[in-house]
């Protein structure tokens, strides 16, 4: 990924943190042909230094994807920048956040790391609406998944949110993008430029 200097991310803490609010990926691995992609929610293992989900048993693209070598996809709120918003004329872009991980995929066929990870993932995600988490669901279900692991080898991160416009240009986004409903954008854009 390109990343000019303006938008880059460096900070280990932030990869973790921008991984765990935006779980849901693309995990795209090379084959002879073409590459395949999976969306898959995934949860981020500091002590590991890797990344967990699972997919369907049936996959095909599992046969790719065991000890082979993966790209992994993180975006974050994400959309148009008009120059209409600028104090000076200038050329629309698009503001997002994007995080890729390099790493190996491994998958996993044992029922106990498959309930681990089922566990972790839904428990995760439950406390986070406010629910817990009580694993009522027939173990049989386990069998028609597989868990993956993925060794982190590599982060790159960008946050291109305007870092490069005037402070008014960057209020005067943020203001435009709640007009127009693009909250979650304008948020993390003023969380970002600490506006």
């Amino acid at each position: 990924m390109h990343i000019p200097p303006d938008y880059a991310v460096k900070d280990h803490s932030v990869f973790t943190a921008f991984m765990q609010h935006h779980p849901f990926a693309q995990l795209v691995c090379a084959t002879e042909t073409f590459p395949v992609i999976n969306h898959v929610p995934l949860l981020y293992d500091d002590e590991r230094n890797c990344l967990w989900g699972h997919l369907a048993k049936n996959n095909p693209d599992l046969t790719y994807l065991n000890n082979s070598p993966v790209s992994v996809v993180f975006t974050g709120p994400h959309g148009y920048i008009s120059p209409d918003w600028y104090e000076k004329p200038g050329v629309p872009t698009w503001n997002y956040q994007a995080l890729h991980v390099g790493g190996t995929c491994h998958t996993e066929t044992s029922e106990s790391i498959i309930k681990k990870v089922v566990d972790k993932l839904s428990n995760h995600h439950q406390t986070l609406m406010g629910f817990s988490w009580d694993g009522n669901y027939k173990p049989s279900m386990l069998s028609a998944i597989v868990a993956i692991r993925i060794e982190i080898r590599s982060i790159q991160c960008q946050f291109k949110l305007s870092q490069d416009r005037s402070t008014n240009d960057q209020q005067n986004i943020i203001n435009a993008l709640k007009k127009n409903g693009q909250i979650q954008l304008a948020k993390t854009m003023n969380k970002i430029l600490n506006h």
